[in-house]
């Protein structure tokens, strides 16, 4: 057993919704931000920006090429990142990795090296309640590879027990896993091990026949937390925008779902590369355009109302 603070209480031991974490319950669910929509700032800058904004919380991207990549993090780095949102009261809800378990064989002996690295900066962050690990899958045909994938997580879970956090598999459109019912049918076949469980993001499954209510439902069961942005349909393809920008997502009614059933996981604004990537992004405006809307639907005061 890895010796670490705060896992002789961890919010994982006894769970009715998967989403189960320490939360302040004055804020219920608590709001996040995504430091993926935060690509040129450096960890200690990004959770300054977001707390001043008023969120609950954040997200912290971890994959290879990121700021905040478990290789690239002093622990000096982390022991100041971790006083900084204790200092913010800021919530770690997550972070954000990119696993790829369809990958060769290397990759994936690789993805396994990293994710322990995860699993260590996650205690070295938050102790006392580790952040969930979250991530999508890639492939492109989940008939041909769910096989495969199934085999690959289990090495995952055996992970995940160790370091004793909990890890989110997302489906993504176009990607092999892409529906809530693919993701339950994969944590079946691990025999429903309390450590792996699904990210919603409902951008994935609008346009798709697939109701935000049904998928919701659906979801319920093993959901560890929620993205939230904008999707739009041009031309056939789908183009990921800030929260609100197209109005095609009601955020109201996906809050109050969530609500109704008492979910307690993260809502995190995830910020696409569609919209980060492009040469007018103004990280500063998604923050406070993405607060403004999201603060509406859950029902709260924004800071500028106050």
């Amino acid at each position: 057993m890895i010796a670490f603070s705060g896992l002789s209480d961890s919010p994982f031991r006894n769970q009715g919704h998967a989403a189960a974490r320490t939360v302040d319950k004055r804020k219920g669910i608590p709001l996040t931000f995504s430091t993926y929509g935060l690509p040129k700032h450096p960890l200690n800058e990004a959770i300054e920006v977001i707390g001043d904004c008023g969120y609950d919380g954040l997200e912290i991207c971890v994959a290879p090429t990121a700021r905040a990549a478990a290789s690239k993090l002093s622990p000096g780095q982390r022991r100041e990142a971790r006083l900084r949102m204790k200092d913010r009261d800021l919530l770690l809800g997550s972070l954000m990795s990119h696993l790829r378990p369809l990958g060769t064989a290397e990759q994936h002996a690789a993805d396994l090296e990293r994710l322990k690295q995860d699993c260590i900066l996650a205690h070295d962050l938050a102790p006392d309640s580790p952040p969930i690990i979250q991530t999508v899958l890639g492939g492109s045909n989940w008939e041909q590879s769910r096989q495969l994938c199934v085999e690959r997580i289990a090495d995952w879970v055996e992970i995940a027990n160790r370091y004793e956090v909990t890890l989110a598999v997302k489906p993504h459109r176009g990607h092999a896993l892409s529906r809530p019912s693919e993701a339950a049918w994969l944590i079946e076949q691990l025999n429903r091990p309390p450590r792996i469980r699904m990210w919603y993001d409902y951008s994935h499954f609008i346009f798709r026949e697939m109701p935000m209510r049904q998928t919701i439902t659906e979801s319920l069961p093993i959901m560890a937390g929620v993205a939230v942005k904008d999707a739009v349909r041009k031309n056939g393809k789908i183009q990921f925008l800030l929260p609100g920008a197209a109005g095609t997502i009601n955020y109201q009614q996906l809050f109050r779902i969530l609500s109704e059933e008492q979910f307690t996981g993260p809502l995190c604004v995830e910020v696409s590369s569609h919209v980060w990537k492009a040469e007018d992004y103004d990280a500063d405006t998604a923050l406070r355009d993405s607060y403004r809307v999201l603060s509406a639907a859950m029902g709260r005061s924004t800071q500028s109302d106050s």
